[in-house]
């Protein structure tokens, strides 16, 4: 059985690589680029985009644990405020009379 025989045809707009069967012309596989400027060499692109991504996943895990402390600030100062509150009021709230109670 023969090998298929294909084109590798690159899209000079958005660097998409089309592979096309030379006997057909149908449109066998698209392949997009795996970072805006290519290299031309896919595993160097592959590797660009990985450290890409990994940049990415780390400013992601900074701006959570950003934001978790900010929260923790938030309810300690809820906390110390409503403790301080409790002091100043002290033993002067009596508790509630409950029916079971009588």
């Amino acid at each position: 059985m023969p090998a298929i025989r294909t084109y590798m045809v690159t899209c000079p707009c958005c660097a998409t690589i089309l592979v096309v069967n030379r006997d057909t012309g149908e449109i066998t596989e698209t392949r997009k680029p795996l970072v805006e400027k290519p290299s031309g060499d896919r595993f160097a692109d592959a590797l660009q985009a990985q450290k890409e991504h990994k940049k990415k996943l780390g400013s992601l895990f900074a701006d959570s644990v950003t934001g978790l402390s900010k929260k923790d600030e938030e309810r300690r100062r809820q906390f110390e405020e409503s403790l301080k509150k409790a002091r100043e009021q002290g033993d002067s709230v009596e508790p509630e009379i409950r029916d079971i109670d009588l």
